[in-house]
């Protein structure tokens, strides 16, 4: 596994979390923040999927 596979994992797992709280919290305004959280984060993973997946190389 590449450096960047790796912290895209983080990037997913974080993501999760975020959507966890997001779902078990009481107070809306957590809610909220934490789904954009991770959507935003699941956003990010899908770009860098896009990236990785080519010949493209990140410098």
């Amino acid at each position: 596994m590449t450096e960047i596979e790796r912290r895209i994992e983080l990037l997913e797992q974080r993501a999760a979390e975020r959507a966890l709280i997001a779902d078990l919290s009481t107070v809306t305004e957590t809610r909220i923040r934490n789904a954009q959280l991770a959507d935003e984060l699941r956003l990010v993973v899908a770009q860098l999927r896009t990236l990785t997946s080519g010949d493209v190389h990140i410098v």
